[in-house]
């Protein structure tokens, strides 16, 4: 009887481990890039020149009824620099640098779904990544001029959001709506604090978006409204002063200085294949409301790809108007150029090259670590060549 009910137990347990599955995949890219940030120049080994390069795990389990439950955990890494992966990517400590390269920095989520689509929960991936990879096929990496002319979030800097949850509607003839909410923080002390994870202590703008998708034969469409709230919260810290009261310095911190802005993000991508042709289209606005603002950006390209055996050949031109701010008229031209060559179906060698003509100035120096510009030099160029394994 015990052997036959340790049987029934063992049975039980495979049974409920056939119903659920773990998977392990990622990808590593690394190669030579050299950069020219408007005059000032550097070179040398290291990552993401064609992709981002990470650790995924991902797990879904039957629980009967057609309903699933589903997580996604992401780590990216940084192939050129190991203290950017020990989460130190300086001696100073803040937000930033601790999330420099440390464990679980993608996109972390559980969730559910079934007949009524998919619930997803924890730090999620903003359907505007979606879109920006319809429309061109550069993705984030060198070539599509991201973080700069072009963005997920208003910043040009994430495409996710902290305490967020989207909802995915079931597919009907190729079409389905994604719904994004993480609501606005602004209780912390200030957004350059050192992260705490208690909810409410660490201020956030609030994001909310919609999207829509469009994947049917050889065309697929995408378009996603965001819509961030700046408004109340801590942006920076106030400076700390040393008036000096019966002859002692007494430190006074100065008030924060608190947002004051909202801002709204549209991006229409799509792409439609013809043999071994594929044509994008990308069209992208930026703009901000409130007082002190001064963005409202539009930008549109055109891009191609075209495989040949083991060859995909691409390209993309593109150009940012501002309509607001000190270089209100001005503009900016992307040209991206790339090639890869399939050595395997996991490994590819692969060049890139992006010039961006940056006379509207959206690109920052401090976006370009202690880059400056030299003179009146108005463009910075990127070019990498490099190998990337995906496993």
């Amino acid at each position: 009887m015990k052997k036959s009910l340790i049987a029934l137990a063992a049975l039980a347990a495979t049974a409920s481990f056939a119903q659920s599955s773990v998977t392990i995949d990622g990808n590593l890219d690394a190669g030579y890039q050299s950069i020219d940030y408007k005059g000032t120049k550097a070179n040398g080994i290291v990552g993401n020149g064609s992709s981002t390069s990470g650790l995924n795990f991902r797990g879904t389990e039957d629980l009967g009824g057609g309903l699933k439950a589903n997580f996604r955990f992401e780590t990216n890494w940084n192939m050129g620099y190991n203290r950017a992966n020990a989460g130190a990517a300086s001696a100073v400590a803040s937000n930033v640098n601790s999330a420099a390269g440390s464990f679980g920095n993608g996109e972390i989520r559980v969730g559910l779904s079934g007949d009524f689509g998919a619930v997803n929960l924890g730090v999620v991936n903003m359907n505007g990544l979606t879109t920006f990879t319809t429309g061109q096929p550069f993705g984030t990496a060198i070539g599509g001029g991201y973080g700069s002319v072009t963005r997920v979030d208003a910043s040009g800097g994430a495409v996710r959001s902290d305490n967020s949850i989207m909802y995915v509607s079931p597919t009907f003839n190729g079409l389905n709506v994604t719904l994004y909410k993480a609501n606005k923080q602004t209780k912390g002390p200030n957004a350059n604090n050192n992260f705490t994870s208690t909810l409410g202590t660490t201020d956030m703008a609030g994001s909310q978006e919609i999207g829509v998708n469009y994947a049917n034969g050889p065309l697929r469409a995408s378009f996603s409204s965001l819509k961030q709230d700046f408004n109340g919260v801590d942006t920076a810290a106030g400076a700390l002063s040393f008036p000096v009261a019966a002859g002692v310095a007494v430190p006074t911190a100065a008030a924060n200085t608190k947002g004051t802005t909202e801002s709204t993000v549209n991006t229409f991508g799509a792409n439609y294949t013809m043999g071994a042709a594929r044509l994008f289209v990308l069209h992208q606005t930026n703009k901000q409301t409130g007082t002190g603002a001064a963005v409202d950006t539009a930008f549109t390209s055109a891009s191609v790809s075209y495989t040949m055996g083991a060859t995909t050949l691409m390209a993309q031109v593109g150009q940012l108007k501002a309509d607001a701010g000190a270089n209100k008229g001005k503009k900016s031209d992307l040209l991206g150029l790339g090639a890869d060559y399939a050595l395997s179906k996991r490994t590819t060698a692969y060049a890139r090259y992006e010039s961006i003509d940056d006379k509207a100035g959206v690109i920052s120096a401090a976006g370009n670590g202690a880059f400056a510009a030299v003179g009146t030099e108005t463009t910075r160029t990127r070019t990498a060549i490099g190998v990337r394994h995906a496993f």
